[in-house]
């Protein structure tokens, strides 16, 4: 192994070590390097783990796991946000968290997620022959600082990341049973990958896309028929249609919204008819950021030739950060996949220097006052410069992938007799 790569795989497990050490200690001392960190619903770490546990422990009791744990005086958690999820978390890891009281529950939480760190670092091995290699990739996944706040709020993108490593790595195989099972777990576990069925309508795995429906609905469905006082909750929190850029916020609808109430807050009253339907220059702009991205994608997946398993996988994963109006940091950890399979088949420097702009915190820290309302206290610069610095990357790299950069750098690699890889990604 070179010197390089060595020195880079040292610096990474150090960072991510302090990650542990700033989690597990007392003060907490990275977390005013992230909005999260600071402006909480909690006075310490796990507020949506608290969640999962939380509805756990409503499944049991037979109630709502929709409702709001912080208006419930005997919720068994000392705080928590409210659960958002499809009812299948909540009765399957939720229910099984509940074996422990929540502080050793958020804990052991913690070390689960590490060994699915671990288990994707060693799929990552098994993935390429050089050694130099590896060490650029384990880095990449080793000190992201998003996967910080991941841990500090206890949440599931890890293992979502995971699951779309393991599908593209099943893919690269040819592993296709395989390919669709982890597509339907990571559905059901966040149902945010659905963004990848036109993928699996090109590849033509119906079937795939068949038994994903019926387990959504099985699991799904006959909860929410037999609670439906919790429907209301759970179409609000998922598909509500208002748009307010919390400083936590980080996608492009937020940064879109920032612009428009800072420099030009009269979008929303200059309206014009289109036939019956009343469009205002916002919404306008927030359909043109949605669907932009979305039409972009369909044509990368159906009319581009030929079809490019990862570079469709890459731009429906990053079509979620274009089209949920709440994007937090720790949901880039969503990416960290793309970075390691990209830069595995294409050696492309570029993507270091977009990884790090994305993997950096942002300078939240320089500009925000603890105990004041970043909505009210922030200038029109400060809020414009906090949500555009995770979608200015974003943007970057989604445009790399659209303008076929990902394909000539893979012809680039193809001339290479060894490209290190053991799969053809």
């Amino acid at each position: 192994m070179k010197l390089y790569a060595v020195l880079l795989l040292v610096v990474a497990i150090a960072v991510h070590v302090v990650f542990l050490v700033s989690l597990v200690h007392p003060s907490h001392f990275l977390n005013p390097l992230f909005p999260e960190g600071v402006h909480n619903i909690g006075d310490g770490p796990g507020a949506d783990f608290f969640a999962f546990y939380q509805a756990g422990r409503y499944v049991l009791d037979k109630e709502d796991i929709y409702q709001r744990p912080m208006d419930d005086h005997d919720r068994a958690v000392p705080y928590a946000y409210f659960y958002r999820y499809l009812p299948f978390v909540a009765t399957t890891i939720g229910v099984a968290l509940t074996r422990l009281d929540p502080w050793p529950a958020y804990w052991l939480w913690v070390v689960l997620t590490e060994l699915v760190l671990l288990g994707v670092i060693v799929a990552t091995k098994r993935m390429v022959t050089d050694l130099n290699l590896f060490a650029c990739l384990a880095a990449m996944w080793l000190m992201f600082t998003p996967f910080y706040i991941e841990q500090y709020m206890g949440q599931l993108n890890l293992i979502m990341a995971a699951l779309i490593f393991s599908t593209a790595v099943a893919y690269a195989r040819g592993q296709m049973r395989s390919f669709d099972t982890w597509w339907i777990l990571s559905v059901l576990l966040k149902h945010l990958t659905i963004l990848y069925v036109p993928i699996l309508i090109k590849m033509r795995r119906y079937r795939a896309v068949f038994l994903a429906l019926v387990a959504v609905l099985i699991t799904t469905v006959p909860y929410l028929a037999m609670r439906s006082s919790g429907v209301g909750n759970f179409t609000h929190d998922n598909f509500d249609l208002s748009l307010y850029p919390y400083a936590g916020n980080f996608g492009a609808l937020a940064l879109l919204m920032v612009l428009k109430m800072r420099l030009f807050p009269e979008a929303s009253q200059i309206v014009a008819y289109v036939g019956p339907v009343k469009l205002s220059v916002t919404r306008g702009l927030v359909l043109l950021t949605m669907l932009v991205p979305v039409i972009v994608s369909l044509w990368v997946t159906f009319r581009r030739k030929p079809f490019d398993f990862l570079e469709s996988l890459g731009v429906w994963t990053m079509v979620y950060f274009f089209v949920f109006r709440e994007v937090w940091e720790y949901h880039y950890v969503l990416l960290v996949p793309l970075f390691v399979l990209f830069y595995a088949r294409t050696r492309a420097r570029v993507l270091w220097v977009i990884y790090a702009l994305m993997a950096a915190p942002t300078l939240f820290i320089l500009y925000d006052v603890p105990g004041d309302n970043p909505e009210t206290s922030w200038t029109a610069f400060q809020h414009i410069l906090n949500h555009s610095f995770k979608v200015v990357p974003l943007v970057w790299l989604f445009v790399w992938v659209v303008a076929g950069c990902l394909r000539r750098h893979s012809k680039k690699m193809e001339a290479v007799r060894d490209t290190g890889l053991a799969v053809t990604l």
